[in-house]
């Protein structure tokens, strides 16, 4: 059921020396007030009220004629009584209508029942009629009554259809006031109808009135104006229509503009278009933005490539060789020392190529391939440099991958399980199921496990658990897993209690149809 609200908006509740007072709208209050009065005319009451039943009270809201003491001292009784639930189509009084007030005055209470558009019932309130004894109520009274009741009834129903229509009037106010957007709407023979405030405010004060009911406000022959034409002719025939136009100041300050113009129908069926034109020269620029700094990633890609892996390529080698020549002639302390050195070398070399994947990142394939799970994860193994006693079992699977991408993320996964995994029979399982959208792979190891506290600091860049002397790595083969997920629409999640290994389980998406395979 609705609330009363919906029919007479939300009036302040005030207390005015000890009485509830309700304050209406104005329109309604007078048409309220006159009701009263006709009552007071053709019934003949001493004294009558309307009540309004609103937040479990009843409050008078219109009255007419002289109310005695007796009368006012019925208020509590009348604000606590209990409601109308019956549904009320036509009045009827007898002897259980009336309430003895004292020695000398009779009420009689008619309830006001609203109807909804599902057919329910909202309690309005009550009218109430104040005699000096019984009165008797003719046939021509009741059908007075009936008129008055139905008259109460569609004055507040009608009200409700102001408080709509004034709520879509401010709200279209609103959009009109504080949309930047050029918007405005025209009829098939395109002529404007509407336009909101921004779109207006393109054109001369002494201009504007001219907008609505024209097609355009410049000279019908310009070039523009026909570029325009042909676009509102394109809207109505294909549904839609889209454009992007640069724009340059007389500055001399380049502009993007996005145009979208839609068909639409309006109530009686007759189609329009709505166009909406919207500012983008700040998203624009953003992108030409990322685009050159895309670009300076690749040349910092080319030159990490030619300039900083060949020489530390080199050395490398040089290392290598003063570690072979000079093993058994080394003091002891000489030796650990190189050692490190190597090391450290071998370190960084796999920093520059952990950094340099994660670089290109970005540049996404969308060409797939059918591959089956088992043979992919054979090819990585002789990868992942696992001892001898590590056992791999792969669940049997054939997905659709993209190859590059989704190689690159089992290579990290598999090679962290490998890498930190320190049990004397360890093992690595890789399951498999699908869901409606993905594909779900876990990774699921007997090592040491991570404590839960660290799940989301795995995935930074450069952050490893243990020390770098400890465990080879750059810290960054996760976050190229989590970065690749992002990019093509997957997620990934991780499992452990931090003692008893750990499970990785990712949500790979499910090609598209139409997808193109290599």
């Amino acid at each position: 059921m609705l609330e009363i609200e919906h029919y007479i908006g939300r009036p302040s509740l005030a207390a005015e020396d000890g009485e509830w007072q309700l304050n209406l709208a104005p329109s309604l209050q007078v048409n309220l007030n006159n009701i009263c009065e006709l009552v007071l005319l053709t019934l003949e009451p001493r004294y009558c009220r309307l009540a309004c039943h609103y937040q479990n009270i009843n409050i008078s809201v219109a009255e007419s004629g002289i109310a005695t003491a007796q009368m006012l001292a019925d208020t509590h009784s009348f604000r606590q009584s209990l409601y109308y639930r019956g549904q009320l189509s036509t009045i009827e009084i007898t002897d259980a209508n009336w309430v003895c007030i004292g020695d000398d005055y009779h009420r009689v209470s008619i309830p006001i029942v609203l109807s909804d558009a599902r057919g329910g019932e909202v309690p309005f309130g009550y009218l109430e009629l104040y005699y000096s004894q019984k009165h008797e109520f003719l046939p021509k009274d009741i059908s007075t009554l009936n008129v008055l009741v139905r008259d109460i009834t569609s004055h507040v129903e009608q009200h409700k259809h102001t408080i709509k229509f004034d709520q879509a009037r401010e709200l279209d106010q609103l959009v009109s006031e504080y949309n930047k957007d050029w918007i405005y709407v025209k009829d098939a023979k395109f002529r404007f109808i509407y336009a909101n405030q921004a779109f207006m405010s393109l054109f001369p004060k002494d201009k504007q009135q001219n907008v609505i009911g024209n097609t355009n406000v410049k000279e019908p022959s310009g070039q523009e104006v026909q570029e325009l034409l042909a676009q509102d002719e394109a809207a109505f025939k294909d549904g839609q229509y889209v454009s992007t136009q640069d724009v340059y100041t007389s500055a001399g300050q380049r502009m993007v503009y996005e145009t979208v113009k839609r068909r639409f129908y309006n109530t009686s069926g007759k189609p329009h278009i709505l166009c909406i034109c919207r500012d983008i020269t700040e998203r624009e620029n953003l992108i030409r933005q990322l685009k050159h700094a895309n670009d300076d990633l690749d040349d910092f890609t080319h030159i990490a490539s030619h300039d900083l892996k060949a020489p530390l390529n080199a050395i490398r080698r040089l290392l290598r060789w003063i570690e072979e020549d000079c093993h058994n002639i080394l003091p002891t302390e000489s030796q650990e020392n190189l050692r490190l050195v190597v090391h450290r070398a071998n370190r960084m070399y796999q920093l520059l190529e952990d950094l340099l994947s994660f670089a290109k990142i970005g540049r996404k394939d969308t060409t797939t391939k059918r591959i089956v799970l088992k043979t992919l994860v054979g090819d990585l193994t002789p990868l992942l440099d696992a001892p001898k006693e590590f056992t791999i079992n792969v669940a049997p699977a054939e997905l659709t991958v993209a190859l590059v991408p989704f190689k690159t993320i089992m290579l990290n996964l598999l090679g962290n399980a490998v890498k930190h995994n320190d049990k004397t029979s360890p093992q690595i399982n890789v399951g498999f199921r699908e869901i409606q959208y993905f594909y779900v792979i876990s990774i699921e190891d007997n090592g040491p496990g991570i404590d839960p506290k660290n799940f989301e600091r795995i995935f930074q860049l450069f952050q490893t658990l243990k020390s770098r002397d400890e465990v080879e790595g750059s810290g960054i083969g996760l976050s190229v897993v989590l970065k690749h997920l992002n990019q093509y629409g997957g997620r990934i999640e991780v499992d452990s209690d931090g003692e008893n290994g750990t499970t990785f389980t990712v949500y790979w998406p499910k090609p598209k149809h139409g997808a193109q395979q290599g």
